[in-house]
């Protein structure tokens, strides 16, 4: 859309090529646009996607559970050049996974959930750290069902940080935001 107001339509998801994008876009330091999409591809469970400014689509990723299956978090760009994000089930436990892409499309799973202390389910964005780490919250799973907030290190070393129990919260439905005096802000739900 153009500041006036002028909107073009660049892409129509036809759920081969994607479909129900429910996250934002980000630019890559590429100038092309990257997103998910909850639904379509190959195998109906969601896509990575590149988007160059005149709209030629291209699909990175067609997940498949073993890789992870329904995306809803924003993408985030690595200070290494590659994406990170989330989706929220499949992967070896079918509870969800962080995964690790280049910007060509070549996937790595970094971690999946196993619904216990580690969480399950993560619906947010992740968001880099000044340590370079990536943080996150899942929506359900840990010791007492409610989600949880991790760090994950860029090469996949997972540290769960806070469990919620109710009382300190529950269900992390957003992501965090990391403030100026260095602690991460985040919200949940309910609890």
């Amino acid at each position: 859309m153009a500041a006036n107001g002028t909107l073009t339509t660049l892409v129509s998801f036809n759920r081969v090529n994607g479909a129900w994008p429910r996250a934002g876009l980000v630019q890559g330091t590429d100038g092309s646009f990257y997103g998910t999409s909850f639904g379509g591809g190959a195998n109906g469970i969601g896509t990575a996607f590149q988007v160059a400014g005149n709209g030629a689509l291209n699909t990175l990723i067609s997940f498949g559970t073993t890789n992870g299956a329904y995306p809803q978090g924003r993408l985030a760009q690595g200070k290494d050049g590659s994406f990170y994000g989330t989706t929220f089930s499949g992967g070896a436990n079918d509870s969800g996974t962080v995964f690790k892409m280049t910007t060509g499309g070549t996937p790595t799973t970094l971690h999946s959930f196993t619904g216990l202390g580690d969480g399950a389910n993560p619906r947010a964005d992740l968001v880099q750290g000044n340590d370079g780490n990536f943080y996150g919250t899942t929506y359900l799973g840990s010791a007492n069902g409610y989600g949880t907030v991790f760090q994950i290190t860029p090469s996949g070393t997972f540290t769960p940080l806070v469990s919620f129990n109710g009382v300190n919260g529950a269900n992390p439905a957003g992501g965090l935001v990391q403030g100026s005096d260095g602690n991460f802000y985040g919200t949940t739900e309910q609890g």
